[in-house]
């Protein structure tokens, strides 16, 4: 088992002109497109991010789970057609509660990811054995109630496992039905090249948003391939201290100002700017907010409100690298 540090956590035409190289054109974009494809499924580009449903920030079960199952609900009536999770948020909390509102139905792109371990609330493992993930595909779809998993990420890659083993076990599980399309959680560059040399790779999460550009790679490679992206913790609710924290959102305020709108949804809509076929998976337990997200991919943003974005973000920040053990709680840099 490998120890890992606390991570946590064929697409439409392209509308927009904008990349995650940060190369914007000059002028205005058009709209950003409301909806892409993803593992077969026409989605909004926000989907929801589901370790909120856990008692806490995915540990954990609620102390009445039918406040999650209320919430879950909500989301699909605010128009919410993705739901993402992974096993090991609860650890298996999640999926039991989505397992309980959504079920098989085949309206709603449930994906989940599996190769994590969750030993402890602070502690998180990977582990990439054949066995053991297919002993954890087959204990996803009893606990999410289906019978199939339409994208099934691999959490993690593990180094001490052949990648062509890890994926080979998911290939197989997709081939008896039990997996609809393979995707990839935080890969770098040289493991996603790796892995689309042995297997169709369906999407990749990964962390991004205006303030976490690191992954700006990754996405130009699948950009390249036709390969949706997904932005997880797109908000930046965690991952700065607090000093940094509110000059990031004092940074976005003129762009919230001019479109009469929120930070959370101008940061929103830098990602569809910036990935023009990308997803954000936004976790909330209020669901005025999942409509707010929504509404985010209907802001147009001009290429220099880009630009500028990026720019007023990247003073903002002063050096510091974006990570998720930062709290804004917290004034310390270290």
């Amino acid at each position: 088992m490998t120890i890992a540090p606390s991570p946590t956590e064929t697409a439409a035409p392209a509308t927009a002109t904008t990349t995650a190289a940060g190369s914007e054109a000059s002028g205005t974009t058009t709209p950003t497109a409301a909806e892409t494809l993803l593992a077969g499924h026409r989605v909004p580009r926000v989907g929801l991010g589901a370790a909120r449903l856990t008692a806490g920030d995915g540990w954990g079960v609620p102390a009445d789970p039918e406040v999650p199952r209320a919430l879950l609900r909500a989301a699909l009536d605010a128009g919410i057609r993705y739901v993402d999770t992974a096993d090991a948020l609860g650890p298996g909390v999640s999926e039991g509660i989505i397992g309980d509102v959504i079920g098989n139905r085949d309206d709603i792109l449930v994906s989940t990811k599996v190769g994590m371990l969750r030993p402890a609330q602070d502690r998180w493992g990977i582990l990439g054995q054949p066995d053991y993930l297919r002993h954890a595909v087959h204990a996803s779809l009893h606990r999410l109630g289906r019978e199939r998993i339409d994208l099934l990420f691999l959490h993690r890659i593990d180094p001490d496992v052949p990648l062509a083993d890890q994926l080979g076990a998911l290939a197989e599980l997709r081939d008896q039905g039990k997996i609809g399309h393979i995707g990839l959680s935080e890969p770098t560059l040289e493991q996603l090249d790796a892995a689309l040399a042995i297997e169709p790779i369906a999407a990749v999460q990964s962390l991004y948003n205006v303030a976490a550009r690191e992954n700006a790679p990754v996405i130009e490679r699948l950009g390249e391939r036709a390969i949706p992206f997904i932005a997880y913790w797109p908000l930046i609710g965690r991952g700065l201290p607090a000093e940094t924290h509110a000059r990031v959102f004092a940074a976005l305020e003129p762009a919230a100002r001019a479109h009469r709108t929120s930070v959370q949804s101008i940061a929103l809509a830098w990602i569809f700017h910036t990935v023009p076929d990308g997803l954000a998976v936004v976790g909330s337990r209020n669901p005025a907010h999942l409509r707010d997200n929504l509404e985010a991919t209907a802001i147009t943003l001009s290429a220099e409100e880009v630009t500028g974005i990026s720019a007023a973000v990247a003073q903002a920040l002063d050096g510091f690298v974006f990570h998720p053990r930062h709290s804004p709680h917290s004034a310390s840099r270290a």
